[in-house]
């Protein structure tokens, strides 16, 4: 997350649960990275034997805001873009009262957004004020380095390896943004299951 080591190593800990911080609030614009962030926090709770859950609310806007609530007995659960949910009172409600449960129930929240909780990101007041429970982080852009990093992150998570060469070959020649990187290593995931060899 933007260039900041001492952001990166609480999450970790947080993370691995080494550092006790019930709940945290990532927000930053398109392209900071927070999905990847996320995810890397849920790889390394499931690495510390942690039971973590990654939940990205654009793929769950359309379906029952009851779903959620059925998520027991975890230990880390990062919720992902958070926004689209904003003003559909359904969804701002069963988030409220999910978060009131897994709170009580000791349960890490990481909550990211494009915006910040303090600019009234939803209608409901009293979700409001759970959004800011805990600390609230603004992401700024990557750097070529952590880039790098994410790329062999994602690339590591689908069990593909890619070489330093291969890896500089698409930090010059595509569009340098978290999400067109993982866009492309996930057709080369495919491409390489395919071909039934490595990446070069």
């Amino acid at each position: 997350p933007g260039s900041d080591p001492t952001l990166i190593s609480v999450l970790k800990n947080v993370a691995s649960g080494v550092l006790d911080e019930p709940q945290i609030f990532l927000w930053g614009v398109a392209n900071t990275g927070k999905t990847h962030v996320l995810q890397a926090m849920c790889r390394v709770a499931s690495d510390a034997h942690k039971r973590a859950m990654y939940i990205p609310m654009k793929d769950l806007l359309f379906q029952n805001p009851e779903s959620i609530s059925e998520l027991q007995d975890l230990d880390l659960v990062c919720i992902d873009d958070v926004q689209v949910i904003a003003k559909n009172s359904l969804w701002e409600k069963a988030l409220f009262n999910f978060i009131n449960h897994h709170r009580a129930n000791k349960t890490t929240i990481v909550i990211s957004s494009l915006y910040a909780p303090t600019e009234k990101l939803f209608e409901l007041p009293d979700l409001n004020s759970r959004a800011v429970w805990g600390p609230v982080y603004k992401l700024t852009p990557l750097d070529e380095d952590q880039l790098d990093n994410a790329l062999w992150f994602h690339a590591n998570v689908c069990g593909l390896e890619l070489t330093d060469e291969v890896r500089r070959y698409l930090l010059t020649h595509y569009q340098r943004d978290v999400s067109t990187m993982v866009g492309i290593i996930d057709v080369l995931d495919k491409a390489s299951l395919q071909e039934q060899r490595k990446v070069t």
